[in-house]
């Protein structure tokens, strides 16, 4: 357990729905299927909206927009357009801290897929 996390038990044990709030508020922005993966593509570098498409195999046109839109809107990333019709996303400081969690993500998933295969 993180210091951070040792030093709010009290608080959370006397006030659960705080507790859950805070999970939430984590947790939401990571409800959408295709955002640890468009994440984890602008912390490489910014990138253009058709390379991000091409990077996830699957995801429509549509459903990138919305998902970016809800990026935009948490404050994770960032829209620069140069010309028009022509603009690229990066992360912002608000991004990059969640990578530490992104990364953790990964590395979850990797091993449960491991341990799935070996039955």
């Amino acid at each position: 357990m993180s210091e951070l996390a040792q030093a709010l038990e009290p608080e959370f044990e006397s006030n659960p729905a705080q507790l859950l709030r805070s999970l939430g508020a984590g947790i939401g922005l990571f409800a959408g299927k295709w955002t640890p993966g468009i994440l984890w593509y602008l912390d490489q570098r910014p990138r253009r909206f058709g390379e991000i498409a091409s990077l996830l195999p699957g995801i429509t046109p549509k459903v990138l927009t919305y998902q970016l839109k809800d990026l935009l809107g948490a404050g994770l990333i960032c829209r620069t357009s140069f010309v028009p019709r022509q603009s690229h996303y990066a992360l912002t400081e608000a991004g990059r801290s969640a990578m530490p969690l992104v990364r953790s993500i990964f590395e979850w998933g990797m091993w449960r897929l491991r341990e799935q295969a070996r039955g």
